[in-house]
């Protein structure tokens, strides 16, 4: 019992602490950019709920963190909401309206809300740098090691010792090249697979299986890596950066292209993880060490920046999206509009939130209880 008490302390501490630091450099984003564009910051919260230590720098902005850690905010003058979503300026003097965030030019605001996303993406790249510098990278060839008792690609001819180099149109140059490949084909079509085979070339079609005791509904072709064959991959500052700038890219158009399987192919929506499966994570992260902890960092880093550029309203891409609108049509949405989609919005993240976690509970509950 206290065991599980202790690990579930973990989990939870691990949770609030992945979400806090990726928080604060996102809205460390908003605030800098905002500052530098002349813009008046009146908060600057990590949390939200009573204050548990507040402090005011000398420029008038109030730091300050709040008993419930689960996101933050940075409110600007004239806000009436943490969103920027309404503004009053009629308590605000006419000497002051001029560092409202409503009162700047438009490329101006727009810069504010886009140095979120885009300082989530800095830190990402920091972080993949600094550990691939410093520690290296961990690489294992793409060779076949073992087949598991269901496997297409055996029965597709496959042998062990041969080397993946291509699946479909995808240069496969490490065995985590073959996951993501995975992770983003579509389901109900079979791969093409390039091995090389004591220096020759072969090609075979795979049609990739679904395996229920996995709960992440992936396709699954039966091969195993060789985990002896782990190396480190140690790389200096410029190809620790670039490797590391691409990784991020590549994630991101990972994320984006399995989003569009989901809309408009038909893909289960299954894999996908909440709040709770995102808990989940960060505990197994700081379970396997720094290391873990920090790339696990960086990862969801990139997923709350890709987020938060979604066009959805109440995120950072649906302002970014009403900007949009007002540059075309020469004046903002009117009021009444822009309210009746923040509603919109809300009530999709809320679904969102609620679909995940019905997809989170019964798996970590199978976890915990077996």
């Amino acid at each position: 019992m206290i065991d599980s008490l202790l690990n579930t302390g973990l989990y939870l501490f691990a949770f609030v602490f992945v979400l806090s630091v990726v928080v604060i450099v996102h809205e460390w984003g908003h605030f800098i950019v905002a500052r530098l564009c002349g813009i008046k910051v009146t908060h600057f919260s990590l949390g939200f709920g009573r204050i548990l230590w507040k402090r005011t720098d000398k420029k008038g902005t109030q730091w300050q963190v709040c008993l419930w850690p689960l996101g933050g905010y940075v409110k600007m003058l004239g806000d009436e909401d943490a969103a920027s979503a309404k503004t009053d300026a009629s308590k605000i003097p006419a000497s002051e309206r001029k560092y409202m965030f409503m009162s700047q030019p438009l490329h101006k605001r727009a810069a504010v809300i886009f140095a979120g996303p885009a300082m989530n993406y800095i830190f990402a790249i920091i972080l993949f740098t600094g550990i691939f510098f410093t520690v290296g990278r961990s690489v294992v060839p793409p060779v076949i090691h073992e087949f598991l008792e269901i496997s297409p690609a055996r029965e597709a001819g496959m042998l062990e010792g041969d080397r993946i180099t291509k699946i479909n149109d995808h240069e496969i140059n490490e065995w985590s090249d073959i996951l993501r490949v995975m992770r983003i084909s579509e389901f109900g079509k079979d791969l093409e697979f390039i091995v090389d085979r004591n220096g020759q070339q072969l090609t075979f079609r795979v049609d990739p299986v679904y395996h229920e005791e996995y709960k992440d509904n992936l396709p699954r072709i039966g091969i195993k890596m060789n985990y002896e064959a782990l190396e480190s991959q140690h790389m200096g500052f410029v190809e620790a950066f670039t490797t590391s700038t691409e990784l991020v890219y590549t994630i991101t158009t990972d994320t984006l292209q399995y989003l569009g399987q989901i809309i408009f192919a038909n893909r289960s929506a299954d894999g996908m993880r909440g709040p709770l499966g995102i808990a989940e994570m960060s505990g197994d992260a700081i379970k396997g060490g720094i290391e873990n902890l920090i790339l696990f960092i960086a990862n969801i880093s990139v997923a709350v920046g890709f987020m938060n550029l979604l066009p959805i309203p109440l995120l950072d891409g649906g302002h970014l999206f009403f900007y949009a609108i007002e540059a075309i049509i020469r004046r903002p949405l009117s009021e009444r509009v822009q309210n009746g989609l923040l509603w919109i919005g809300m009530s999709l993240l809320i679904g969102l939130l609620m679909y995940t976690m019905f997809l989170d509970i019964p798996r970590i509950f199978e976890r915990i209880f077996g």
